[in-house]
């Protein structure tokens, strides 16, 4: 919907997970900002079942983007030398024998996310650089510029004002004390290795055959 969106308008910004790149490379990319993991702290958690062993399937369940259908066949071939079929989960409950890959708010119930893996580690491991999850987009090259400049050094701004944000944010106490200790596993503000590793993630992409061809990303 925002990819639909962005493309009716050439004055809108948009943050996409970064694999919807593949199939709209003439949108200018911002080299500045973005929404990343390196971490155990993360938006999405593997979960593998102790009551079966042999992992033909993985469910997806939550707020599913093209990130989590792609990278997930990737990384469990690379990391776990397994190739199980990817499947849409959107029941309110969890299978006890099923694997699962879930991405957002089901992590937090229950203190789920403590018998998880984090997913975008285990990405983050395999390309030797960070993950950089969402990216921030646009047809608008100087409106993107204009963005860039003006949330200059917004890691450090949400890392000082951390306490007030939490705040407005219905999370239990010990969610919060973990994300305090845990925070450094994420990124707003992009660097080198951020933009290298974007890169060597689409280059992933292409080894996999997900893509045809490497392309150059137009950054901002």
């Amino acid at each position: 919907m925002l990819l639909n969106n962005l493309n009716d308008s050439n004055d809108n910004i948009a943050l996409i997970p970064s694999m919807d790149l593949l199939k709209n490379t003439d949108l200018f990319v911002s080299k500045k900002l973005g929404l990343g993991y390196d971490g155990f702290l993360t938006n999405s958690y593997l979960y593998f079942s102790t009551k079966n062993e042999n992992i033909d399937k993985l469910f997806l369940k939550g707020d599913v983007s093209k990130n989590e259908v792609i990278l997930s066949k990737i990384i469990l071939k690379e990391r776990y030398s397994i190739e199980p079929e990817i499947l849409l989960d959107t029941n309110e409950n969890q299978e006890a024998d099923n694997n699962y890959l879930i991405t957002g708010n089901f992590n937090w119930q229950k203190s789920l996310y403590k018998k998880g893996i984090s997913f975008d580690e285990q990405i983050a491991d395999l390309l030797e650089y960070p993950y950089l999850n969402f990216i921030f987009v646009s047809h608008n090259k100087e409106l993107l510029e204009e963005f860039n400049n003006k949330f200059y050094k917004l890691n450090e701004k949400i890392n000082s004002n951390l306490d007030v944000i939490l705040e407005k944010i219905d999370l239990s106490s010990s969610l919060n004390d973990y994300i305090k200790q845990q925070i450094s596993s994420i990124f707003y503000s992009l660097t080198e290795n951020e933009i290298e590793g974007l890169q060597e993630l689409f280059k992933l992409a292409y080894y996999h055959q997900i893509i045809d061809n490497i392309f150059d990303i137009k950054f901002v």
